[in-house]
Parts: C-alpha cells; sequence; structure tokens
C-alpha cells in the first residue's frame, strides 16, 4: 500500500506538467531576400550579399562561399560565413507556435584580397515569425558593427532583416509528458497487482 502511495503521490506532482510541447528540430533555411540597414561600403556590399538567395546550416559552421555566392568589387571578394573565431556556437534555431529564434552570433562579413583578410562580426540573436503551414519566416536583429562610415570608422548600430523558409525540419507535437503519464500508470497498475496479491495472500492464511 506504501509503494503505492508513493507512485499516486509522484502522479499528483506530474499533472503539474500535463502538457504537450512543441519542440522544433530545424537543421537547415533558405533565405530568399534580406537587407542590412547599415552605411557605408560594407553596408552596401551587405545588401547585396543578402540579396541573393543562401542558405543557413545549422549546428554547423560554413565557409566562405557555402552561405552565398561572394562578390567581387576590385582586387576584393566579399562573402558572409560562420565562424567560432570569437568563441560563438554554430548557428542554430527554435520554433515555438509562430515565433523564430536563431542564434546567428557565428555570423561574419569578409573580404580577401590575396593573402589579405578583413572581417567583420555581424551576428546576433534573431527573433522574428514563423507560418507554420507555409514554413516561411521574417526575422531581424541588431548588431553594434564597427565599420567605415562617412569616411570615418566607427562604431553604429545596425539591423540586419531576413526572411525564407525552413527546410530542414519542421515542428512536431511532442507530447513528452503522456509518455511520463504512462510509465507512471504502469507502475500504479503493478503496485496494486503486488499489493492485491500481497493482500490475498494475507487472507488466505488468516
Amino acid at each position: 500500500m506504501f509503494a503505492m502511495s508513493l507512485v499516486m503521490a509522484g502522479l499528483l506532482a506530474m499533472s503539474g506538467v500535463w502538457e504537450s510541447a512543441d519542440a522544433a528540430i530545424v537543421t537547415q533555411v533558405e533565405f530568399t531576400s534580406g537587407a542590412a540597414n547599415w552605411g557605408g561600403k560594407e553596408g552596401r556590399i551587405l545588401d547585396r550579399l543578402l540579396e541573393q538567395d543562401g542558405t543557413l546550416t545549422m549546428g554547423q559552421y560554413q565557409s566562405w562561399s557555402d552561405i552565398v555566392d561572394p562578390i567581387s568589387k576590385g582586387h576584393k571578394t566579399y562573402s558572409l560565413f560562420t565562424s567560432g573565431f570569437l568563441g560563438a556556437p554554430a548557428p542554430s534555431a527554435t520554433i515555438e507556435g509562430m515565433s523564430i529564434t536563431m542564434d546567428l552570433s557565428s555570423l561574419f562579413l569578409g573580404w580577401r584580397r590575396g593573402d589579405e583578410i578583413h572581417m567583420w562580426n555581424i551576428g546576433g540573436t534573431a527573433k522574428g515569425l514563423f507560418n507554420p503551414d507555409t514554413s516561411e519566416f521574417q526575422l531581424s536583429w541588431d548588431h553594434l558593427i564597427n565599420g567605415e562610415k562617412h569616411g570615418h570608422m566607427r562604431d553604429h548600430l545596425g539591423t540586419v532583416f531576413l526572411q525564407g523558409l525552413v527546410v530542414g525540419g519542421a515542428p512536431a507535437a511532442v507530447p513528452i509528458a503522456a509518455s511520463v503519464f504512462l510509465f507512471g500508470t504502469g507502475l500504479v497498475v503493478l503496485g496494486s497487482w503486488s499489493w492485491l496479491k500481497r493482500r490475498g495472500q494475507a487472507l488466505a492464511t488468516a
């Protein structure tokens, strides 16, 4: 009886979490358009890069030409890439209902000229809207960027916008507590059966 009471107490405690959780496994997104509110030469280049179709892969870093096609201007080649150079994790994304959040803190804009490389971290925590019917998303984030503006190098706040499709993974209802409840119910049945068996044996010997 004591064992069954413990199981019942556990079930009552679990009733507080008796809800279905929406879990999203996002492995890849494709952006179809974007823009950057960032003045100066680098801002215009970033706009051109984001105007292209691109792919962001979650859970891994992407090299120079994996996200978008590089753009050449003069002797420089510009592109986007993700890197753990500053200790940022690889991109990740979560979807909850109609909201989407991406950790793009490892996103960089850079240019190459021979062996010379310059790069700017332009990433951040991006938040926006997700359409579960079409898998479309729109999001934005702010970042303090060091770059040239009006002929001078200075820090200024820029905003980056992206929209596109979630193509790798989709949100799915995962009733996490349901499996726990079934497990607990099984314990109740086993506990009840054990208690009834012992009670029957006690009555038979009485």
